[in-house]
């Protein structure tokens, strides 16, 4: 349609109805109520700017709130922009055609001097029409731009940036675009002017995306599948929609491989991301990317020594203006990360575009981090590269800041890239798996490894690790047989390791050795040697070499106080031990905390602590710990009155104890409470068989049988007269004899072999 001058006569330049209304969705969309409520609320701001990259739900958003608008002649005007305005007549033709459709008339004179030959002088057109606009009636207008990152001429982006900076109090602009425009948004949020809404809150939720990709598509995935999806996109709408369309094309067998495996290369996702977002990028930009894609995260230095190109940090700042899929990763915007989808995305391009120069860009990388960065992407960049040997070397320099729990998966992920031969030709990298297995709670692994590493030569010196093979050894063993319950045999190979790092070993062994002695040592009823062994672990010396070996000292010992009848040694101990995050070396002082809470009654915070303790130790598979921990809940039930708690507790400890060899002072404590707790009740008769095949017991099966009826936990619980943390050990319990992981299963199980 021509927009019209206050003749009637219409401009020269015709502009198409159809970008005068939003487009048409080619399907059913997820509607977001929450987010077309933080629109509706945004329009009193004089600039809202809807900035994300491509396939986030921008045109989707305003078409939707567009379609839920109270009436259609509410004063909301729509313009979808295109590459050809870029031409100013054409521009500002559309403005003004939008405008009226709500307010017929709107900028007449700024339209004359359109269709006015060489009366269009720069500033002219967008100067009558904030005047028109302010000698307008009351009436309040939104006008609504989508696309507007296809708007590159300067001369259009100066004009618009002048209507932007005076606007008058009728008009209000949305903007949605790929990047962030080049207006004074940093003056307009000064000024409390600019609403935003970015990619974080168009982010899908996991429920968006189960409405996406079983309502919209009809794919019928479990809610897992839905969880896996929806993390591996990181929520990115478009990427879910290509993930179910791939799914939808795929055969239903392999859908769970699919799930697994979905990346950047994906048919879908990478013709998508070519055709949307790479196509037409600057040639600079475009090899930056590539180059900067196997990074993970980056910085300009980085970037700079990878690339061999200096100017990075001007590139940053381009790329996260055109919102190309980067995320900061700190407050300073110095780290950033690509969106993990367009990261491999980008490596599949590279390996097509350039072969060969990945290993290259890889050991850049790898360089780098060695001077300025960490040990562990170091290590990551060198196995990448195919450095093998270099990595083995980082490896074999920094695996000893790696045993925390958190982080061992890290080093062992290192091994298993690494070439079989590598490492079972090297006794040192022999020696960190078998330790890396024990810290695990993987024993039964450390064997093997152990007797690789004494038949396997040393490829370097051992700058980090124990003072010698035999002191490595007798810790790895001494650790095993901890684990496994043989205290016994434990406390000889302790004593040997413990000897020898003194003798000949660093600091940071030497208090690694010792806390394990002395944790030996308390669990045998040593408490007079244990305490010896382990205050001279927590002495500042040793504190600042190996702050986890500190902390399971100062667990230990709040658990000797409070056995040798000290509380306030025992709250002091065990209060610094806390000072941390839970870890596995704070166990022991965790449930010493509770008990010390239960003997002072305040039992709700006992429980918590004794619970949370329980459910650490069991995850990290800690028998002594998990044994202790039932103990502690035990007692605190017994306490509370919970007889029938307690004793679920008390038996399920006796049958881990029974499979220890020697559990040391354990079985004491065991027998302490069930002496509190009384006699158990007796046992009905029962006929027939009294062992189900499957090893459930009588009250586990009777759990499952409820749960199958569609009792929730709660509902089990009373009907049980036991507590819902009952009941969810119970089914944990249960899960993991019959080898199922949910309810659902569990249900399937009983319906189908429950009798």
């Amino acid at each position: 349609m021509p927009a019209q001058g206050t003749d009637g006569t219409a401009s020269p330049v015709m502009v198409v109805p159809s970008v005068l209304h939003p487009p048409a969705a080619r399907l059913r969309t997820v509607s977001r109520q929450g987010l077309l409520d933080q629109l509706g609320k945004s329009l009193a701001a004089r600039l809202v700017l809807i900035a994300a990259p491509a396939g986030w739900g921008k045109t989707s958003l305003l078409r939707d709130w567009w379609l839920a608008r109270p009436r259609p002649d509410s004063g909301v005007a729509w313009l979808s922009l295109g590459e050809s305005d870029n031409d100013p007549v054409r521009f500002w033709s559309g403005i003004i055609a939008a405008l009226g459709t709500v307010a017929p008339g709107t900028g007449a004179a700024a339209l004359e001097v359109l269709a006015t030959p060489g009366g269009k002088t720069p500033g002219r057109v967008e100067t009558l029409l904030v005047d028109g606009l302010a000698r307008m009636p009351g009436r309040r207008i939104t006008l609504m731009l989508d696309d507007f990152h296809v708007i590159t001429s300067p001369e259009v982006r100066a004009a618009f940036g002048f209507l932007v900076e005076h606007l008058p109090p009728v008009l209000s602009l949305v903007v949605a675009s790929r990047g962030d425009p080049e207006l004074p948004l940093a003056r307009l949020r000064a000024r409390a002017e600019l609403a935003e809404i970015r990619s974080d809150q168009l982010r899908f939720s996991r429920d968006d995306a189960e409405r996406m990709l079983n309502q919209t598509l009809g794919l019928e995935l479990r809610p897992e599948e839905i969880h896996a999806l929806w993390q591996r996109t990181e929520g990115w709408p478009a990427g879910l929609y290509l993930a179910g369309l791939s799914l939808r094309d795929g055969e239903d067998g392999l859908r769970a491989g699919f799930i697994g495996a979905l990346s950047g290369d994906d048919r879908h996702i990478f013709d998508y991301l070519a055709a949307e977002v790479m196509a037409g990028l600057p040639q600079q930009i475009r090899g930056f990317l590539l180059r900067t894609a196997g990074l993970g995260r980056f910085c300009a230095p980085l970037s700079d020594a990878v690339t061999g190109s200096a100017g990075s940090q001007d590139i940053l700042e381009e790329i996260e203006r055109r919102q190309l899929f980067l995320v900061p990763l700190d407050s300073n915007r110095r780290w950033y990360r690509y969106h993990a989808l367009f990261a491999e995305a980008l490596r599949h391009e590279l390996s097509r575009a350039e072969p060969g120069l990945a290993p290259l860009l890889h050991r850049r990388a790898s360089s780098w981090h060695r001077q300025y960065g960490t040990a562990a992407e170091a290590i990551d960049h060198a196995i990448a590269a195919g450095d093998f040997s270099d990595a083995r070397e980082l490896i074999a320099g920094h695996w000893h800041e790696f045993l925390d729990d958190e982080e061992a998966s890290t080093a062992e992920g290192w091994l298993d890239r690494l070439p079989g031969e590598i490492v079972t030709g090297d006794a040192q990298m022999c020696l960190i798996r078998g330790l890396l297995a024990g810290l695990g709670g993987r024993p039964k692994d450390m064997e093997p490894w152990l007797a690789a590493a004494q038949a396997a030569p040393p490829q370097g010196p051992s700058r980090h690790g124990p003072a010698s093979m035999e002191s490595a050894t007798c810790f790895c063993l001494a650790l095993h047989r901890c684990l496994d319950g043989d205290l016994a045999a434990a406390e000889p190979a302790g004593r040997r390791a413990a000897e020898l790092e003194l003798e000949l070993g660093n600091s940071y062994w030497r208090a690694r050795a010792l806390s394990l002695l002395g944790a030996i040592l308390y669990w045998r009823g040593q408490h007079a040697d244990a305490q010896l062994i382990l205050e001279q672990v927590i002495r500042p010396a040793h504190r600042s070499v190996d702050k986890l070996a500190s902390l399971f000292a100062l667990s230990v010992l709040a658990a000797i106080s409070a056995r040798q009848g000290d509380p306030e040694a025992a709250e002091r101990y065990a209060r610094e031990a806390a000072l941390t995050a839970r870890h596995r070396v704070t166990v022991i002082a965790d449930l010493t905390s509770a008990d010390l809470l239960a003997s002072r009654g305040e039992l709700a915070a006992a429980e918590t602590a004794a619970l949370a303790a329980l459910d650490y130790a069991r995850n990290h598979r800690r028998r002594l710990d998990t044994i202790a921990a039932l103990v502690s809940v035990a007692r605190i039930n017994t306490r509370a009155g919970r007889d029938a708690d307690a004793r679920t507790c008390l038996d399920e400890a006796g049958e881990l104890l029974a499979t220890l060899p020697d559990p040391g002072i354990l079985a004491d404590l065991l027998a302490e409470a069930e002496h509190a707790a009384g006699p158990p009740e007796p046992a009905p008769m029962q006929h027939g068989r009294t062992h189900r095949p499957d090893g459930l017991s009588a009250r586990e099966a009777e759990v499952l049988r409820l749960l199958t009826l569609g009792h929730t936990n709660l509902e089990i619980a009373a009907k049980l007269v036991v507590s819902v943390h009952t009941v969810e050990r119970h089914l944990q319990n249960a899960y993991r004899k019959i080898g199922v992981r949910n309810r659902a299963d569990a249900a399937a199980y009983m319906a189908r072999d429950g009798n």
